[in-house]
């Protein structure tokens, strides 16, 4: 008895054991992969932080060459600030007797100290970027620089490309700065908003065009300038510069074309598209007619096989044509079919007039379908119908000899 309950203490102490045992081989691999979790986590936080810093490096160093090639361009001279929009006074420029002004800016007075003390002028006239936090760019020139410190004030064609026709509004915001020097252009092409500049220019455009980039001194694919004419003001838009996509325009000799209008394009493109759609409409028409024809052609073969079929049945169950000699009455029909052949075969008088219709079927009734016609005599006219349930006899053909014409219904 005594040793039974030690064995039993002993087993529940053992089985007591095993669930500790077990618990703590569980809780250590709950920790082992927490453990492992977070490990993860770190490494994939500090690769995170090291692929921003590659990325970070990345762009400081393309800014670097940027910076590099920039200052090259430049021939030694960089200047970049971020300034404050204001609009310029539309008669400054006309104030101070400077013709291209249309597109000539009010810098404030440190720029020029900035851009004297690298010895600026080297470099002949002085142009700059403009460039909006959209990304939106143009070039152009200094008129002065007695703008308040922090700001530059931009004439009206500045801010038209900058923000569009309606960004005067817009034209108050923070936009970067930054001196360029910039080639002289040598071929310009540009396109009229509206179709009327060709037609009112005509002839003149190449003195128009000259006339209105007088008062440019420099320009920037995809701007639009306005050029005067006839009491009007033609929107163009820069298509394509060279030899840069930005370009000094003072004392330069430069090759200019005029492409058809915006207009022009959009209504070319609204008639190509109809034409497109006429063909395509065309091409759903023709696919339609085709498919039409398929099926037609594939009903005909149907049909065709069809009375092949039938004529191959009526072909198998004719009776045998009696011969010359047979004891009953018989009748040698001549069949003359549309094409001008014949068939002919004799016939028992007691026979059903099917009889004869099913072998006009069976050799093909001159291209006649099954059904689709009627066996007639001359003289005198007797029209004889398929199925209608009579013997030769009891339709007349009783003689030794009968001339019937197939006539298609």
């Amino acid at each position: 008895m005594l040793s039974s309950e030690l064995a039993g203490r002993a087993s529940k102490l053992q089985k007591e054991q095993k669930e500790r045992a077990e618990k703590a081989r569980q809780k250590a691999e709950k920790e082992r992969l927490l453990q492992e979790r977070v490990r993860q986590r770190k490494e994939a936080h500090e690769e995170e932080n090291r692929q921003r810093r590659i990325a970070e490096e990345a762009v400081k160093e393309a800014e670097r060459l940027r910076h590099e090639e920039d200052i090259a361009r430049n021939k030694g001279v960089w200047w970049s600030a971020q300034l404050a929009a204001v609009p310029a006074d539309e008669d400054a420029a006309r104030l101070l007797g400077i013709r291209r002004g249309t597109d000539k800016v009010l810098l404030p007075k440190s720029a020029s100290n900035d851009l004297i003390a690298q010895d600026v002028y080297k470099n002949g006239a002085m142009f700059f970027e403009i460039a909006t936090p959209s990304g939106r760019a143009t070039h152009v020139g200094a008129l002065d620089f007695t703008a308040a410190e922090g700001t530059v004030a931009l004439p009206r064609h500045v801010v038209r490309n900058l923000w569009g026709p309606d960004g005067a509004a817009e034209c108050s915001g923070s936009v970067k700065v930054t001196y360029r020097k910039l080639a002289k252009g040598t071929y310009a092409r540009f396109q009229p908003r509206t179709a009327d500049f060709q037609k009112e220019v005509a002839e003149s455009v190449e003195a128009v065009l000259e006339a209105a980039l007088a008062t440019h001194c420099a320009l920037t694919e995809g701007d639009w300038i306005r050029v005067p004419f006839g009491g009007k003001d033609y929107d163009l838009r820069v298509q394509k510069l060279k030899p840069e996509p930005q370009v000094s325009v003072i004392d330069t000799d430069m090759e200019a074309e005029v492409e058809p209008s915006v207009e022009t394009e959009e209504r070319i493109r609204a008639e190509e598209a109809a034409a497109e759609e006429r063909a395509a409409e065309l091409r759903a028409a023709e696919a339609a007619a085709a498919r039409k024809a398929r099926e037609a052609e594939e009903l005909e073969q149907e049909l065709r096989a069809e009375q092949q079929r039938l004529r191959a049945e009526k072909e198998a169950l004719l009776p045998p044509e009696p011969s010359t000699s047979s004891p009953e009455p018989t009748t040698m029909c001549l069949v003359r079919l549309p094409d001008g052949s014949r068939l002919s075969r004799r016939f028992l008088q007691a026979e059903p007039l099917q009889t004869v219709f099913d072998f006009v079927d069976a050799r093909g009734g001159g291209g006649a379908p099954i059904g689709g016609y009627r066996l007639v005599t001359q003289f005198p006219r007797r029209v004889f119908v398929g199925e209608s349930g009579l013997t030769l006899a009891q339709a007349g053909l009783n003689s030794g000899q009968e001339v019937l014409l197939l006539e298609q219904l």
